[in-house]
C-alpha cells in the first residue's frame, strides 16, 4: 500500500482577491522516494571516503536511467540545466538501526500521467519507480554494494509548492500575486502594496516606492502614475485638476497623501472645509439654515442663498438673482433681482432704487443703504463707496476755492449743494476768491501807504500834496 509521509514543503495560503485566470499557473510537483536497505553493512559505510557524494551520484544515475525511458523529472523556472535530467535531485541517507539504512531522493517531478520517451504510453512516477526497484536499479555494485538488497517496495510521497511571488490554490495550482500586490515572504501570502508604493507586474516579491514627496491615494496601486503629490490631512488629490483640494462637503480625512475623503455619517455634514476628524461631522441644520463657522449653532441662509433637505450647506442663487429674506428653503425663492452697489431693494416696489443723498452702499443685494459718517454727506444719489461721503464743512476739509489771503466761512448746504463764503483778510481787498494788498496802487505822488493794526490804510503825503490818496497839490 502506498504510504503518505509528512508534507515536504510549506503550503502557501491566502484569501485570493484576484480572479484573473491569467495569473494561475501549475504548481511545482515535488516527489520523494524512500528506498530501504534492511541488511546494510552500516559499519562499513562509515569507512567509505566521500560516501555522501558517491551515494548521491549513484542515485541520480538510477533516476536518470528511469528518466531515459519514462520522463519523471521536471525542472524549475530558473533551472539552467536542460529540463528533465534529474540533476538537481536531493539525495540523503540515514541509519535507522544497526543494519537498516534508508536513502531519500527528492526531486521536481513531472505530473502524472507521465509519458514514455520512446512509445506512446503513459504511467505514473510511483509505478515506474517501483518497476525500477524490482528490476534492481537501486541495487548497486560499486561502493554502495555494502547496502545490500533493497526492500521490495519503496515509499512514495508528493507535494506541490509555488515559488515566491505566488500562492498555492486548489492544491496544485499557483496564483501569482497580482499587480498592485507583492509576496510577503514572512507571512507567506500576497499583500496589497502599502500606501506610497506600487507594483505594475504580477508575481513580485516587493513593491516599488513612489518618488520623493509623492504617495499613492490608497493601498494596491498598480502604476507609477498613481503616485500623486502628498496632500495634507483634510485634503485630497483631485485627478481632474491635478491639485490638492479640501474635502469640503465630501467629508473628512485624517491622513495625508490620499486621493479621497471619508464621508460623514448620514444626516451629518463636516464642520470645516478641511475637516480631519469624524468629530468634525455635525448634525445637519433645518431647511433654510446651516452651521455657523464655529459649528456651535445653526444660522439662517444669507440673502441670495437657500438650503433644501438634500443640501448640506446653503446654495447660492443663480447669477443675478437673490431671495427676499434670509433663511430661504427652495430655489424658487430666488426671484429677486440683485441690486448692484449704489442701489438697494425698495421694499415697496421690489425694484432697485439708488441710494439717496447722504447714503451709500458698497455691497451687492443691499436692502438698505448705509448712512455717511457724521458731518459728511454725498452730493449725488447712487453712491457706492464711503469715499463719496464728503465733509459738509468745506472750510474745514479744504474743499473750497477761497484765496489763501481770504477767510472761509461755512454755511448750511442748500439743495444738496455745498455752501460757504470767502472774505479777504483785513489789509487786503478782493472778492475772496482773489485777494490783493490794499496798499497796492492806493497812494500816488510819492506818498507812502501805511496800515493800522486792524488793516486800515492811509497815505502819508509829501508836503506839497494832500487828499486820501495824496492826489491834490497844495
Amino acid at each position: 500500500m502506498l504510504q503518505r509521509l509528512l508534507p515536504l514543503v510549506v503550503f502557501y495560503s491566502i484569501t485570493v482577491f484576484c480572479k484573473d485566470d491569467d495569473l494561475v499557473v501549475p504548481a511545482v510537483r515535488v516527489v520523494r522516494l524512500q528506498v530501504d536497505y534492511p541488511e546494510a553493512a552500516v559499519q562499513e559505510i562509515q569507512k567509505i571516503h566521500k560516501w555522501n557524494s558517491i551515494m548521491r551520484n549513484s542515485v541520480i544515475a538510477s533516476l536518470r536511467f528511469i528518466n531515459k525511458h519514462w520522463i519523471i523529472c521536471g525542472s524549475g523556472p530558473n533551472d539552467e540545466r536542460p529540463p528533465n535530467d534529474c540533476g538537481k535531485a536531493q539525495v540523503t541517507g540515514e541509519v535507522l538501526d544497526g543494519s537498516h539504512y534508508r536513502i531519500n531522493a527528492t526531486f521536481i517531478s513531472e505530473r502524472d500521467p507521465i509519458k514514455n520517451a520512446k512509445v506512446d504510453s503513459t504511467s505514473t512516477v510511483y509505478a515506474v519507480a517501483q518497476i525500477g526497484l524490482k528490476g534492481g536499479i537501486f541495487q548497486y555494485t560499486n561502493a554502495l554494494k555494502v547496502l545490500g538488497k533493497p526492500s521490495s517496495k519503496l515509499t512514495f510521497d508528493e507535494a506541490f509548492f509555488c515559488y515566491k511571488g505566488a500562492v498555492l490554490v486548489d492544491g496544485d495550482k499557483c496564483r501569482l500575486c497580482p499587480p498592485g500586490s507583492f509576496f510577503n515572504t514572512r507571512l507567506e501570502e500576497c499583500e496589497l502594496c502599502a500606501i506610497g508604493y506600487y507594483q505594475p507586474e504580477a508575481g513580485r516579491n516587493t513593491c516599488l516606492r513612489c518618488p520623493d514627496e509623492r504617495s499613492t491615494g490608497a493601498e494596491g496601486a498598480v502604476q507609477k502614475s498613481s503616485c500623486i503629490p502628498v496632500c495634507p490631512a483634510g485634503y485630497f488629490f483631485d485627478y481632474n485638476s491635478a491639485t490638492c483640494e479640501p474635502c469640503g462637503l465630501r467629508g473628512f480625512q485624517p491622513k495625508s497623501g490620499t486621493d479621497r475623503c471619508i464621508p460623514c455619517p448620514p444626516t451629518m455634514v463636516p464642520l470645516y472645509l478641511n475637516s480631519t476628524r469624524i468629530e468634525h461631522c455635525l448634525e445637519k441644520c433645518a431647511d433654510g439654515w446651516q452651521r455657523s463657522t464655529d459649528g456651535h449653532r445653526c444660522e439662517p441662509c444669507p440673502l441670495g442663498s437657500f438650503k433644501s433637505q438634500d443640501d448640506a450647506v446653503c446654495m447660492q442663487c443663480p447669477a443675478g438673482w437673490s431671495t427676499l429674506n434670509k433663511g430661504s428653503k427652495h430655489l424658487n425663492e430666488c426671484k429677486i433681482k440683485i441690486c448692484y452697489p449704489g442701489t438697494f431693494l425698495n421694499a415697496s416696489t421690489f425694484q432697485c432704487s439708488p441710494c439717496d443723498y447722504g447714503l451709500y452702499t458698497d455691497e451687492y443685494d443691499s436692502r438698505i443703504c448705509k448712512s455717511c459718517p457724521v458731518s459728511t454727506t454725498t452730493y449725488q444719489t447712487g453712491s457706492n463707496t464711503i469715499t463719496q461721503c464728503l465733509s459738509t464743512n468745506q472750510c474745514k476739509s479744504g474743499a473750497h476755492t477761497c484765496h489763501w489771503l481770504a477767510a472761509c466761512m461755512d454755511m448750511p448746504d442748500f439743495d444738496h449743494k455745498p455752501r460757504y463764503s470767502c472774505k479777504c483778510k483785513p489789509g487786503y481787498v478782493g472778492n475772496g476768491n482773489q485777494c490783493t494788498d490794499a496798499c497796492e496802487g492806493l497812494c500816488i505822488n510819492g506818498a507812502t501807504c501805511l496800515k493800522t493794526g486792524r488793516g486800515e490804510t492811509r497815505c502819508l503825503c509829501l508836503p506839497e500834496f494832500t487828499g486820501r490818496r495824496c492826489e491834490s497839490r497844495l
